[in-house]
């Protein structure tokens, strides 16, 4: 149990990045050794059933699609014992789609270049009206990471131009390093892709401040990432729904802060219809109690 008190997390929190772990000297996590594959997660996959797209309404006669077993990987890494496990080693090598889990890299790239100058500036809502109620209204990065607010992160995009967005992503060392496709929804529906090993390279280096990019920003955007703190420990991830890939792919990726470990993780799953997106973090959760990082 922590001693402090949860309405300081955001402080001490910021204080524990730099400071529970010796930061490592790193090379990529998916080119190591160390991963041990347990095909036993497979399991928590398969008592899951995930429903198939609704059948067009223009069908004469409507079909009744049958529910199927969830399917996707899951990727923990253990800081402590610089150990990495997963339930399918040839999936959490394969690209997908970031989708929202890029918000993270855009979020960095907007604060570094002066795009977004701190977590309070508002982003006004531009007036229309979208599906998702959340999105219509001002902004700011907390609550548009929060929120996973896609207008704000195109616009984001947009000021920070195609040459600089290939420059920042190629010096992060991002996935394929392809922007190509759209500038304002490349990581929605381009050229761009990230594995699940990579994800974690990447959220590894985010962790102990090794991207390239200031202090500031990647402890503002570790901020912006926060998603659970109890006396227990602190979630900090970010989802994503690659709706326009096929099959669509859904993500959670982040890590779990311990007194005295960070265990990093990061699924992807097949996910035909939206109704199964609680299932991201419902299996991932079941994971980590499996291998009792969380209680």
């Amino acid at each position: 149990m922590r001693s402090f008190a949860i309405s300081t997390v955001l402080v001490m929190s910021s204080l524990l990045a730099s400071s529970i772990i010796a930061a490592p000297t790193f090379a990529s996590t998916a080119a190591k050794t160390e991963w041990q594959e347990t095909r036993s997660w497979d399991a928590i996959f398969t008592q899951h059933q995930v429903e198939p797209q609704q059948a067009k309404q223009q069908q004469a006669k409507p079909q009744k699609n049958k529910s199927q077993q969830a399917s996707g990987v899951v990727v923990l890494w253990n800081e402590n014992k610089q150990q990495g496990y997963t339930n399918n080693l040839k999936r959490a090598n394969q690209g997908f789609l970031p989708a929202s889990t890029f918000k993270i890299p855009n979020s960095l790239i907007a604060l570094e270049l002066g795009v977004v100058k701190d977590e309070h500036q508002v982003f006004k809502w531009d007036g229309k009206s979208r599906d998702i109620a959340t999105w219509n209204r001002n902004h700011n990065l907390i609550t548009g990471m929060k929120y996973s607010v896609v207008p704000v992160y195109q616009e984001f995009a947009r000021q920070i131009g195609e040459a600089r967005m290939s420059k920042m992503i190629a010096s992060f060392d991002y996935g394929n390093e392809d922007i190509s496709g759209n500038l304002d929804s490349f990581w929605l529906d381009g050229g761009i892709r990230i594995s699940a090993t990579e994800q974690i390279d990447f959220l590894r280096r985010l962790y102990h401040n090794k991207i390239h990019a200031s202090e500031r920003s990647q402890r503002i955007v570790k901020q912006a990432m926060l998603t659970e703190a109890n006396g227990d420990y602190i979630i900090r991830a970010k989802t994503g729904y690659a709706v326009r890939a096929e099959p669509s792919i859904g993500w959670w990726v982040g890590w779990v802060e311990l007194d005295d470990n960070v265990w990093f993780f990061a699924m992807n799953m097949d996910i035909p219809d939206a109704a199964g997106l609680p299932l991201r973090q419902a299996i991932t959760k079941e994971v980590l109690k499996l291998e009792h990082v969380i209680p």
